[in-house]
């Protein structure tokens, strides 16, 4: 009998076929698996960030405010634009900034300012890293009732109600100066960074609590109904918004 030299046509096919298949059933599983420790390592962030808001806040005496990206930068460093107040208040309660001494030195922050699953720049885990726009990974929201000529002031959390319901930190592309005080911020600020872990986001809010939201489909194509439900109170004063139209 003549000795068969390979394979045939036919198994070649049969053989893809079932490696087609085990490779569809693998990829979500190993995908999914590695998008959840990228969950894991983004909600741990936004809760050590939390912790070192209330820390943030507590130094600040009886004030008891929350930074923002609208707040003036500190003032030990004039070079820095009015724009990082929040993280570079929170990295200071942390430790872990390097303060520039002059226009050429660059701001660094500890890494639980990026999200793993924040890919517009790289980042190594463990060490200080650049503070931008693009490495920052979480922006801040405020209701706006600190400063009535500056909508993107801190938050005042002394007397104040309903604090578990009032959106500090999120999942986020910052943007210099502005937090998020509408829909329309929301929009751009937060709704593009769905797809970083699986459709959820993270949020820290003003008590302290962080919630994990799973976006459902109607909510990855409806920015009102994802915002409402992350921001069940409104974010500034009505009065405020009909004097900013």
């Amino acid at each position: 009998m003549r000795k068969q030299g390979g394979f045939t046509l036919i198994e070649l096919i049969v053989v893809i076929a079932i490696l087609g298949v085990l490779l569809g059933i693998s990829f979500p599983l190993l995908f999914g698996y590695m998008n959840s420790g990228d969950i894991v390592k983004c909600r741990a962030n936004i809760d050590q960030l939390a912790k070192l808001g209330i820390k943030y806040g507590q130094d600040m005496a009886t004030r008891n405010l929350l930074p923002t990206s609208g707040m003036a930068d500190d003032e030990d460093t004039p070079e820095m634009k009015e724009s990082d107040g929040w993280w570079l208040s929170l990295a200071q309660e942390l430790d872990s900034t390097v303060l520039p001494i002059d226009r050429q030195h660059k701001m660094k922050v500890a890494t639980i300012f990026h999200c793993p699953g924040d890919h517009r720049s790289t980042v190594k885990d463990g060490t200080l890293m650049e503070a931008t726009e693009r490495s920052v990974s979480y922006v801040s929201w405020t209701d706006g009732s600190e400063d009535e000529e500056n909508p993107n002031s801190q938050i005042r959390t002394l007397g104040k109600k309903h604090l578990d319901m009032l959106p500090w930190l999120s999942d986020g592309n910052p943007e210099k100066g502005l937090s998020v005080t509408s829909l329309s911020d929301f929009k751009r600020m937060v709704f593009p960074v769905l797809h970083r872990h699986s459709n959820t986001i993270m949020v820290a809010y003003a008590s302290g609590v962080v919630q994990q939201f799973e976006i459902d489909d109607e909510e990855q194509v409806n920015a009102a109904k994802l915002f409402r439900r992350i921001n069940p109170e409104k974010l500034i004063p009505t009065r405020k918004r009909k004097e900013r139209k």
